[in-house]
């Protein structure tokens, strides 16, 4: 078998999609509503708020001329996009898992491997070391700490998965640039847990011990959840090309820990 660098995963995802119309229909069928109901949201927003937000944010930021109506259009759009994320949350995060499924049924995969004894020996190894022991420490704890390292994960996890936060410029690419291998934890999380890393913990210690070529995937993948409106069609290729991937893993019978495993 060929093996596929990982940051191709994200690009076949788009042409695994384009090119499987039972899978683009239901992908195209949210987004349908999805853009019908953010359009909504703009004109009504525009049309009642517009010259409140110009005069609220212009007096006092940047004036209300050209540049104060370009930016008070761009806070419509922010804040429009939020609520229908918001609102389509649930059902996007459904959708991913159901797409994810049907993508390894369709490549053979109906049931992954649970974790190997010498997968298992390697996770134990990995979790005794003082940075995993930190990293579990910062997620159980109730510190001030811990509660903001839980919260930057989230806000994350958030931004790699979701649309909105192609509105901010380079957001996902700037987020996958700092947290490295980590920024593709969102996306193989589906398959880390039904290998039986339930805890981000867990997870979190795959992608350290793959780091290049977890890093590579969630490189590429913040690229394209990057590009404003397209990337709520990007969050579903990429989660398509996570499932392609996951799927070689399982039929390569890559192991993701070993007795050797060093942080």
């Amino acid at each position: 078998m060929v093996t596929v660098p990982p940051g191709a995963y994200p690009l076949r995802g788009v042409a695994y999609l384009c090119s499987h119309p039972r899978l683009n229909a239901k992908v195209g069928g949210f987004l349908a509503g999805v853009s019908a109901l953010c359009i909504a949201a703009i004109f009504t927003l525009a049309l009642l708020t517009f010259h409140s937000q110009l005069h609220l944010f212009g007096h006092s930021l940047i004036g209300t001329g050209t540049v104060g109506k370009i930016l008070t259009c761009l806070l419509i759009l922010v804040e429009a996009s939020l609520a229908v994320y918001l609102i389509f949350k649930q059902t996007m995060q459904i959708l991913q898992r159901r797409l994810f499924m049907d993508v390894l049924q369709d490549q053979g995969v109906f049931a992954v491997r649970p974790l190997s004894e010498p997968e298992k020996s390697g996770l134990h190894a990995y979790m005794q070391t003082p940075a995993a022991q930190q990293a579990a420490e910062q997620q159980e704890g109730s510190t001030l700490r811990g509660i903001a390292v839980r919260a930057a994960q989230t806000i994350a996890m958030t931004a790699m998965t979701s649309a909105p936060a192609s509105l901010i410029p380079m957001l996902p690419v700037i987020i996958s640039l700092m947290s490295g291998d980590k920024a593709t934890i969102p996306f193989m999380s589906h398959y880390l847990r039904m290998r039986g890393l339930k805890s981000y913990v867990e997870q979190q210690a795959v992608a350290d011990t793959h780091k290049l070529a977890y890093a590579q995937f969630g490189v590429v993948a913040a690229f394209m959840t990057s590009v404003p409106i397209a990337s709520w069609a990007f969050v579903f290729s990429n989660t398509v090309g996570a499932a392609l991937w996951a799927a070689d893993l399982e039929k390569r019978d890559e192991q993701l820990f070993n007795d050797e495993t060093q942080p």
